[in-house]
């Protein structure tokens, strides 16, 4: 069989504890499964393909996460023009991913790494002041939607939005499950519309659920026991250092 080719024990290994991590931290604070994926596995795939194997585990835990709730019409309806411009603003994102090689996608994911992590572990929270203003909505979700298809960061600047709806912890872990949900479903038509889908990520895709889902459960059980304030600085600090390493892999 053509799969048993990609079934080298030592790189699985390296596959399920890096997303087994992943799921830990999505479990502890709801975010995290791409941004820890993606930036750990550059390190030994090529971006694309990082980002290509991502997806399926994306769609499952996030369609969990979307239906996981009860404010999903009242989600939509604050939300529908952010969400419809980021959606269509993905398409115009990934021909760019599929023009430029690998080490400028890379050095776009690093850059936003590192400004994700700043605007995140800053004191002063950056708010807009109507989230629910239409033309605010279309400019934050085409930009969003860019960075989404360009090399699959779904938080910038989507945690502009985050920061100014006032919603309850549950109603914003929800809009995010939605949110990836659409983007990751989007991502995966684009990426088999242009034959970057085959065996090899298939394979990868396939054996990352399962540590996902055991590191979710832990994240989970995690979640209850301890700082959540503590966990996320000490969870984008991480993202900070890994952002300016894969950084300098690419100038040196």
């Amino acid at each position: 069989m053509e799969i048993l080719q990609y079934l080298d024990i030592n790189f699985i290994l390296i596959i399920f504890l890096i997303f087994a991590l992943a799921g830990l931290i999505k479990g502890v604070i709801g975010v995290g499964l791409p941004t820890v994926s993606l930036a750990l596995l550059s390190f030994i795939l090529d971006i694309k393909e990082s980002i290509a194997i991502v997806l399926i585990p994306i769609i499952l835990t996030n369609f969990y996460q979307m239906i996981d709730g009860k404010y999903l019409k009242d989600i939509i309806k604050d939300t529908k023009y952010f969400l419809l411009f980021s959606i269509i603003s993905i398409t115009p994102g990934f021909l760019l991913l599929v023009y430029f090689n690998s080490k400028i996608i890379l050095g776009i994911l690093s850059l936003l790494l590192i400004l994700n992590s700043i605007i995140s572990l800053s004191k002063n929270t950056i708010k807009i002041k109507k989230p629910k203003n239409k033309l605010n909505q279309i400019w934050i979700g085409i930009l969003t939607g860019f960075s989404t298809g360009v090399c699959s960061i779904y938080t910038m600047p989507l945690v502009l939005m985050l920061q100014s709806l006032s919603y309850t912890k549950d109603k914003i872990i929800q809009f995010m499950g939605i949110t990836f949900f659409l983007f990751s479903f989007t991502q995966i038509i684009l990426f088999y519309s242009q034959a970057m889908i085959n065996t090899k990520i298939l394979t990868y895709s396939i054996f990352s659920i399962i540590p996902i889902f055991a590191g979710l459960v832990i994240g989970n059980l995690i979640r209850k026991r301890i700082s959540e304030t503590g966990f996320k600085n000490l969870f984008n600090s991480m993202l900070l250092i890994m952002g300016l390493v894969i950084f300098a892999r690419i100038i040196t």
